[in-house]
């Protein structure tokens, strides 16, 4: 066996419509407007406010969701760490407290 005839080979020209396509797409696409020197700054001025308005309201919306997260976590540490340490403080005090109350003179 041969393992020439296993090969396959490209004898003729093979029109591929997806290469061609983007040929004659970009070939008949519009050219852009020419935009003056003040179009052209509105144009910027545009789109830096809406680019920073972009991001407050992703700062604003991470940093609450951050605080939001901080918080939960605190509650969470005081729920369980707060009653333990009531109780030690309590023991500590009651422990170290005389028998005998009642200190006033008669």
């Amino acid at each position: 066996m041969n393992d020439d005839d296993d090969i396959p080979v490209l004898t003729e020209w093979v029109d591929i419509p997806v290469l061609t396509e983007s040929v004659e797409f970009r070939a008949s696409r519009k050219t852009l407007p020419v935009l003056n020197e003040f179009e052209m700054n509105e144009l910027r001025i545009r789109l830096t406010d809406s680019a920073y308005g972009l991001m407050e309201r992703l700062l604003y919306s991470a940093i609450r969701e951050m605080e939001n997260a901080l918080l939960e976590d605190l509650a969470n540490h005081l729920r369980n760490e707060l009653p333990e340490m009531i109780d030690r403080i309590l023991q500590e005090h009651l422990s170290t407290e005389p028998a005998d109350t009642d200190t006033t003179d008669h």
